[in-house]
């Protein structure tokens, strides 16, 4: 076992006091960095929105109300200060003659204007209700120009929604934090290259790991937040309009007016005839068992009637015979 001189003893426990004070003092730091950074979802969610009349820009102009914009109106700048850090989302609906010619139109477009599809939820089965969403990603200073050429060229726009978060604040908070939380990483890494105790280096390695992912994660926030400021998000709603009503053709109109006089007369005095025969004919089919029944019964009364009449005639004739004998014969 290795014994420490006196010098050297008192050389270490310098350096040891050195540690513990350089990692108390970074360990305020870090704590208030931590207490000032939020998660990416509650900075947007924090943030207002056109649709709710807010103010996006910070300029005092009132939030963009799609049912009071005229459809052949242009479409106003979406981005007013390009110093602001925005996070751009909207949705516009379109509708559109042919649903699947529309669809090459938009994507070709969104290229035109630097977007690519990110996402797309289509049904094209049947052409006259075909209808779907084309999602797109495109830098945010092409949003206006993109928008304003779907409208004639595509269809005709029948929706405008959209939401701007404001998040130049967050970034700028997020980028001091990671500044202060670099500065924190290369003093403990500094502490740990001057480390001479295995109890000093493994306090110093479990603290740099801490403040390395911490680091990280500020990072990783930043990323997040730049990326969805540098490429807006672009909702196209897709619907097909309904077809047109058929115009009067005049070479139906004689037929027309026939249909109001008399050959409409003559069609209802037809149907009326034939619903009476069928009406008729339903009626002997379900009458002809009992009429069969009867004819028979019929029958049988009439032939013992006059088997009885017969019996009758021929009892009346011997009786009458005697009666006729004894009569005197006349003397001529």
């Amino acid at each position: 076992m290795t014994t420490l001189r006196p010098g050297n003893a008192r050389g270490a426990t310098a350096i040891a006091a050195s540690a513990l004070f350089f990692l108390a003092a970074c360990g305020d730091d870090d704590k208030s960095a931590i207490e000032e950074s939020r998660p990416v979802d509650e900075v947007v969610a924090d943030n207002q929105s056109i649709s709710a009349g807010s103010d996006s820009t910070g300029n005092g102009e009132g939030a963009l109300n799609p049912a009071e914009l005229p459809q052949s109106a242009p479409l106003p700048n979406v981005i007013a200060d390009p110093s602001r850090q925005l996070i751009i989302t909207m949705t516009v609906g379109v509708e559109v003659a042919d649903a699947a010619t529309a669809v090459d139109k938009v994507i070709l477009l969104a290229a035109r204007h630097g977007g690519q599809l990110y996402d797309s939820q289509l049904d094209l089965t049947d052409p006259e209700t075909a209808s779907g969403d084309l999602v797109f990603k495109m830098p945010p200073a092409e949003v206006q120009a993109f928008m304003s050429g779907l409208d004639p060229a595509v269809g005709r726009r029948t929706g405008l929604d959209g939401t701007t978060s404001d998040v130049t604040t967050q970034i700028a908070d997020l980028d001091a934090q990671i500044l202060a939380a670099e500065a924190s990483v290369d003093r403990i890494r500094a502490l740990l290259e001057t480390a001479k105790t295995l109890d000093d280096v493994i306090r110093l390695e479990v603290e740099f790991t801490n403040r390395q992912t911490h680091l990280e994660q500020l990072r990783a926030q930043q990323t997040t937040l730049n990326g969805l400021v540098s490429l807006a998000t672009i909702t196209v709603h897709l619907t097909t309009a309904p077809p047109a009503p058929a115009p009067q053709i005049i070479e139906n109109l004689p037929h027309t007016m026939d249909k109001k006089g008399v050959g409409a007369a003559f069609d209802k005095g037809w149907n009326a005839f034939l619903d009476v025969l069928v009406a008729l004919a339903l009626v002997v089919g379900y009458s002809a068992p009992f009429l069969v029944l009867a004819g028979l019964a019929l029958a049988l009364v009439w032939r013992v009637r006059r088997r009885m009449a017969r019996a009758r005639s021929g009892y009346a004739a011997p009786a009458s015979e005697p009666s006729r004998s004894n009569e005197p014969s006349s003397v001529g």
